[in-house]
């Protein structure tokens, strides 16, 4: 899923998934200074943060490709990760004929993609797929984002999430 995430100021040039990506790093702790965080009653550096949830501030547990593979394996798909990954691509790249990919919750959109990534159209299969991603087992936060979110909303700032 691309992120759809606005640019900041207060990242010093930085794309807000970068620093959430590498929370450890001294990017964290200069993102959290910019947030004026610590209790000194700074202003923030920014406005508001808009976080795209699905690859930004969510990341998948394990790859899309191995998790079509292992859950595909009872319903007969035994391609490869590597095929799945280039299905995976050329649904996301071909023209969709409706208006809006996402509308409602999204079924329809992702029925292709399964069936386009693994040559696979059992709808029990798809709809596996489809509720291992609507659990939380499905996703991971990085390391230091809740931290960090908190530190921007506390120090006045708006934070908004979005997938």
């Amino acid at each position: 899923m691309p992120a759809a995430v606005m640019r900041c100021p207060f990242l010093l040039g930085r794309h807000p998934a970068a620093a959430l990506r590498h929370s450890s790093s001294s990017r964290m702790r200069r993102v959290r200074r910019a947030a004026g965080s610590g209790g000194q009653g700074r202003s923030p550096a920014y406005g508001g943060l808009l976080l795209d949830a699905g690859g930004t501030l969510l990341q998948l547990a394990q790859p899309v490709a191995e998790t079509y593979a292992t859950l595909g394996r009872p319903y007969g798909v035994m391609k490869s990760e590597k095929y799945i990954m280039e299905g995976f691509k050329r649904a996301f790249s071909a023209p969709w004929p409706k208006t809006l990919r996402y509308q409602g919750d999204g079924r329809p959109f992702w029925k292709i993609v399964v069936a386009e990534a693994t040559d696979c159209t059992n709808n029990n299969y798809f709809e596996e797929v489809y509720q291992y991603y609507a659990h939380g087992d499905a996703w991971r936060l990085p390391g230091g984002a809740y931290r960090t979110l908190r530190d921007l909303k506390d120090s006045g700032g708006h934070t908004s999430h979005l997938s």
